[in-house]
């Protein structure tokens, strides 16, 4: 019969997981023996300064694919002309707003047909 197939229980498998070197992490315990580099973060509120800058960096992607291309638009119109009474503002407010309707409105479309 093969080694594989006998009965082994948990704990037994869980030194010979231990036993196995660096290639599997012991996360049942403190970092024992562990250096600073293998630290992830230096201090215990690390983790919540990479969460606060990756949210940052998602918004300020998403600021930009809404706001940079209508600002594109206004600043090519306003090297050709605007319309009468017309001004680059009124032209970016226009833009800036037309982007965010349609960003608002596939965003519900993808909400509401999640379910089927």
């Amino acid at each position: 019969m093969a080694d594989i197939s006998k009965f082994r229980d948990l704990d037994k498998r869980m030194a010979e997981r231990r036993g196995a070197g660096t290639a599997v992490r012991d996360l049942s315990g403190p970092n024992k023996g562990s250096t600073d580099f293998e630290k992830p973060f230096s201090s215990p509120l690390g983790w919540l300064g990479a969460v606060l800058l990756n949210i940052a960096l998602v918004v300020a992607v998403g600021l930009a694919t809404v706001l940079v291309p209508p600002l594109m638009a206004c600043s090519e119109q306003s090297a050709r002309g605007f319309y009468a009474g017309d001004t680059f503002g009124a032209c970016a407010l226009r833009g800036i707003s037309t982007r965010f309707r349609d960003f608002d409105g596939r965003i519900r479309k993808i909400i509401l047909n999640s379910g089927q």
